[in-house]
């Protein structure tokens, strides 16, 4: 009723600006507001004033979602149809009209809305049958353009969403149960991060504006006209995780791919074709959509795959072929990348990890001035009799690089304790002397511990050991519980803690005998305060020890954690590193390693979890162009 009462004068600058209210609105609140609801609960809809096509790749209807069930044999389970519909829906609620290719309507588009498939991908590792829940994720990517009715682009982007939980196996079946909620959950974030971009981007709501200023028009014939031709070239880089040309089981590669469009005049609907013999590459689809290229315009891309099970050596052959909607587009030829694939050996089984100890190649642009970082590294100890703690000291030392490098902390502000120079007095010095004097209401500070902790078998409290803890007395430990209220009283922004603790009982607590991991479980909630302030990474939530990861030369918590800031952990691809990001990659790829390599668990916790609007999940912890 507003809009209609508004002179055309005035009309685009509020209808701009009611979007920018409702959109800074939810920016203010964070997880708290949304335009489209994850789930397709209560929503609210752009409904841009133009009648679009939805035009669906091949790749939407086929999508599927392949795995490995209990008993190791591979299963697809298609999400073409919701995904397909979940498309529909979220388009209809940016554009008054929506058309597919089913509707049989008269009505003339104002412009098309392209949607094709990207990644599809599970993440999911079931180490036997039994009555039990695993951790999943599935990834799924869209590639989506916006293009008017004259053929030019407004509008194009890559997205790609993740959604997450768990999945039920039971002993008697090889079937996996709750795979199809979590794969919905991510057709929902991925389709509600395409409508909120088309529905917010500047071209779209212009050519809205023009359209709704204009006023309907009707059909008048458009002499047809010759096409100018169109030349497209392309180019392709064909990489493999160990950087080579022979491939083995469960190896990541990737294509990286350029397509120009050098001619005169516009190639429509340019795709892909990816094919593979034999058929050994999985998740890379078989067919890609570039969209439209005009004039000059050149488009990038990155495939990535995965090799599935080689039984024996074979020679392989990976063909790529563009293809196009329009005849007056000159193709190029197609490429070709042969490979040579083996299956696993003793030797060849271990791929290389990640050397860590090198910054990655992309500096970070994230800057923190008023951020602060304290490291603590304790692997030895005064005492004899207290268990080394492999890697610790050079876990610390190299998150301290990270903390002042990708971190952008002032080294000035960076605090490192290490073995000897960790005493339980330097700890004190450190978080309740010379911290408050750092703070003010805008500083993040990031606090590190790799070391050992101990668990109070009554209560569940857990404390880290310093360089001067002795084994029978707690006088010389510091708890977390300190570590919590120092931080609360503080006049900060936001603190993100990163603890990777080998736990143990505390001695003469309890009858012998009596000692083992399932006595108590260590308390991390820490009385429920203090969570909007303050995020815990927690490596290790159990009452066990540990891993260490020998091949990356740093404890396996240490390790993801800092892969992950070195890029890996940006899940969403947009160049930025939230510490809810980081988080999730790392308790997932140490829970994933942890049952893969050593046959048991370890099981890093995130606190608070996500979906419970924390707007500390959302501090940037990395920033790369």
């Amino acid at each position: 009723m507003i809009v209609q009462v508004i002179d055309s004068a005035h009309h685009s600058l509020l209808f701009r600006a009611a979007l920018w209210v409702v959109a800074g609105f939810c920016v203010a609140t964070l997880t708290s507001c949304s335009l489209f609801s994850s789930r397709d609960g209560a929503t609210i809809g752009y409904y841009l004033p133009l009648t679009v096509q939805l035009r669906s790749d091949p790749s939407i209807a086929g999508a599927q979602l392949t795995y490995q069930d209990a008993c190791g044999q591979r299963q697809s389970l298609p999400i073409g149809v919701p995904l397909q519909d979940t498309l529909k829906r979220k388009t209809a609620r940016v554009f008054e009209k929506v058309l597919t290719g089913d509707t049989g309507s008269p009505s003339i588009p104002d412009g098309y809305v392209d949607a094709a498939l990207g990644l599809a991908h599970v993440d999911l590792a079931i180490l036997r049958k039994a009555n039990k829940s695993y951790p999943a994720t599935v990834t799924l990517g869209l590639d989506f353009a916006y293009t008017a009715a004259d053929g030019t682009i407004l509008y194009s982007k890559k997205l790609q969403s993740i959604g997450r939980g768990e999945v039920d196996v039971t002993e008697a079946s090889c079937e996996v149960k709750g795979l199809d909620k979590i794969a919905q959950e991510a057709m929902s974030y991925v389709t509600d991060g395409m409508a909120t971009q088309l529905g917010t981007s500047n071209k779209i709501i212009d050519a809205a504006e023009a359209h709704k200023a204009d006023g309907p028009k009707a059909a008048v014939p458009v002499p047809s006209t010759v096409a100018e031709p169109a030349r497209v070239i392309f180019r392709a880089i064909f990489r493999n995780e160990n950087r080579n040309q022979v491939l083995h089981s469960d190896e990541a590669i990737a294509i990286e791919i350029e397509v120009k469009n050098e001619g005169p005049g516009t190639a429509r609907a340019v795709e892909l074709s990816v094919t593979a013999t034999p058929p050994l590459i999985e998740r890379i689809p078989s067919a890609v959509s570039v969209g439209d290229l005009q004039p000059g315009e050149v488009k990038h891309m990155t495939l990535d795959g995965k090799v599935g099970t080689v039984k024996d050596a074979v020679q392989a052959e990976l063909t790529l072929i563009l293809r196009a909607g329009s005849p007056s587009v000159q193709l190029p030829s197609a490429k070709k990348f042969l490979v040579t694939m083996k299956p696993k050996s003793a030797t060849e089984a271990v791929v290389l990890p990640v050397n860590v100890d090198q910054l990655p190649k992309r500096a970070s642009i994230l800057k923190q001035p008023k951020a602060v970082g304290i490291v603590i590294g304790v692997g030895r100890f005064r005492e004899s009799g207290i268990v080394r703690v492999k890697y610790a000291a050079r876990d610390a030392e190299v998150m301290a690089t990270y903390l002042k490098s990708i971190g952008g902390i002032p080294p000035r502000r960076v605090r490192t304790l290490v073995d000897n120079h960790a005493l339980k007095s330097d700890l004190v010095e450190v978080l309740e002397e010379w911290l408050p004097k750092q703070v003010d209401p805008t500083s993040v500070v990031y606090v590190s511990v790799t070391g050992r902790g101990v668990v109070e078998a009554t209560t569940g409290a857990v404390s880290m050991m310093m360089f001067d803890s002795t084994a029978r007395s707690g006088a010389r430990r510091y708890s977390l519980r300190r570590l919590q209220e120092s931080l609360e009283k503080l006049p900060i922004q936001r603190a993100i803690v990163m603890l990777d603790l080998s736990l143990e009982l505390a001695p003469g607590k309890v009858a012998p005998g009596k000692e083992t991991a399932g006595t108590i479980a260590p308390l991390w909630e820490q009385d429920g305060r203090g969570n909007e302030k303050i995020m815990w990474m927690v490596g290790n939530r159990g009452l066990q020890e540990s891993h260490s990861y020998g091949p990356g030369r740093h404890g396996l918590f240490a390790y993801q954690l800092l892969k992950g800031l070195g890029g890996a952990a940006d899940l969403d691809k947009n160049g930025t590193i939230l510490a809810g990001e980081l988080c999730t990659y790392t308790k997932w790829q140490v829970f994933k390693v942890a049952q893969e390599q050593y046959g048991s668990e370890q099981e890093p916790l995130c606190l608070p979890g996500p979906g419970q609007g924390a707007s500390v999940r959302l501090q940037p912890v990395a920033r790369f162009k």
